[in-house]
């Protein structure tokens, strides 16, 4: 029986329209409602802070509740500009980052499965106490495996994302701190390659909240860097994506979700970056901070036919935006006739095939958001009873400096 989805790519095993970007993000908080305005479990889709107001979210609604909707909302558009749609939903405060499912699949759903990017905050409601397991806020760890089981049927949807998580209140023994990318369910090891643990903060925003607040982690400042430049950069790009603000005293002074500054956690830093958390940093001889890199909650895996595993959130984009841009060049081509020599594709039909994926590729790299890609159609491809057209695609992501290591001498001359 074949399917009603048209084209379907799935992502091999491990062993953005040409015209413009256009993706959108969502946001899916823990909040209260306002009576006449903002409701729980429904979704709204913002342009710009104003947008948010007009609906009963801002600097007031964040004080009175004790939440941190607005400034995940304006700390979005700081970064990535207005105009960006970002589509918000509050569900109630004792909902947990892991029950947030079904929530989320209506999000994703409201918005037509425009979200390239889910951020998803945890905003708790006093009496609350933050239980560590593995060094990190038990119901943050419990969040992972079903946020990246979303981010899997969001896939079967035709809907790919990535998810970025609030990663609050991480522990203050980093020695305790669980490995991201050796996460364990059972015996197997948890790949998920789709979901990044937001675990820092803009230390000085943070000290003026009260405790449960302290221990938040800025996922919308994540958010909005992404949104803010290409699917293919990272967010720790030194060249564009400072964080700081002195003038407006935003992230003046950087840290964790345990609220330690930076200078009080940095010899714990390497490891943490290591161990595939994303917080901020700062680089000699610059003002400001970035963050660290774009991880994931994935080992890094390179299998003897040279597939690489999707190990960064560029990784995990460039392969989202990839299957999104095919499929909307194939789609044309479902239920049209085609001529077959012998029950077979003919070497013109299967060039017709490849020169449709292969030009699409050519189309993402020379706009520099993938090295190259090709098109593999298969001509045994069974079209009189299965009626299913096989291709395999490769595509060879853009690289990324992450580190310069060179060798200087003193010379009488040079």
């Amino acid at each position: 029986m074949t399917s009603l989805r048209g084209v379907t790519i799935k992502e091999g095993r491990i062993g953005t329209n040409v015209a413009g970007d256009n993706r959108e993000f969502g946001l899916i908080c823990n909040g209260v409602a306002v009576a006449g305005k903002a409701l729980l479990s429904t979704t709204y889709k913002l342009l710009r802070p104003s947008d948010a107001e007009a609906i009963g979210i801002d600097e007031a609604y964040d004080t009175t509740n004790k939440v941190r909707v607005y400034r995940h909302i304006t700390e979005f558009y700081r970064r990535a500009g207005e105009g960006r749609a970002l589509h918000i939903r509050l569900v109630p405060q004792t909902v947990k980052p892991a029950e947030k499912i079904a929530d989320a699949k209506a999000l994703i759903i409201d918005a037509e499965g425009r979200i390239s990017d889910l951020g998803v905050a945890y905003n708790p409601v006093a009496p609350y106490t933050d239980t560590l397991v593995d060094g990190i806020n038990a119901d943050v760890r419990a969040a992972i495996q079903p946020l990246q089981n979303l981010a899997v049927w969001a896939d079967e949807h035709d809907m790919p994302l990535h998810v970025s998580l609030e990663g609050r209140a991480m522990g203050t023994d980093l020695s305790t701190v669980i490995d991201l990318r050796a996460l364990k369910v059972g015996e197997a090891t948890l790949e998920a390659t789709k979901v990044t643990l937001i675990a820092g903060q803009d230390w000085t925003y943070a000290d003026t909240l009260d405790d449960l607040g302290k221990k938040f982690a800025d996922v919308g400042t994540f958010l909005g860097v992404i949104a803010s430049q290409a699917w293919n950069r990272n967010p720790a790009e030194v060249a564009t994506q400072n964080l700081t603000d002195a003038t407006r005293n935003i992230w003046v002074v950087g840290g964790l979700s345990s609220h330690k500054k930076y200078s009080e956690v940095f010899d714990n830093l390497e490891t943490l970056n290591a161990k595939g958390y994303v917080f901020p940093i700062r680089y000699q001889g610059l003002s400001g901070y970035w963050w660290n890199d774009g991880h994931v909650c994935a080992p890094i895996v390179l299998d003897n036919l040279g597939n690489i595993n999707q190990h960064t959130i560029y990784y995990s984009h460039t392969m989202d935006e990839a299957k999104r841009a095919l499929r909307l060049v194939y789609l044309p081509e479902v239920k049209k006739p085609v001529q077959l020599e012998k029950g077979k594709l003919p070497a013109t039909i299967v060039g017709y095939f490849d020169a449709i994926g292969d030009q699409r590729f050519n189309q993402l790299a020379g706009s520099n958001l993938i090295s190259e890609g090709k098109t593999y159609t298969d001509a045994d491809s069974d079209l009189l009873i299965e009626k299913t057209l096989k291709i395999r695609f490769a595509v060879v992501p853009t690289g990324c400096v992450n580190e310069i290591i060179g060798t200087i001498n003193l010379k009488n001359q040079a």
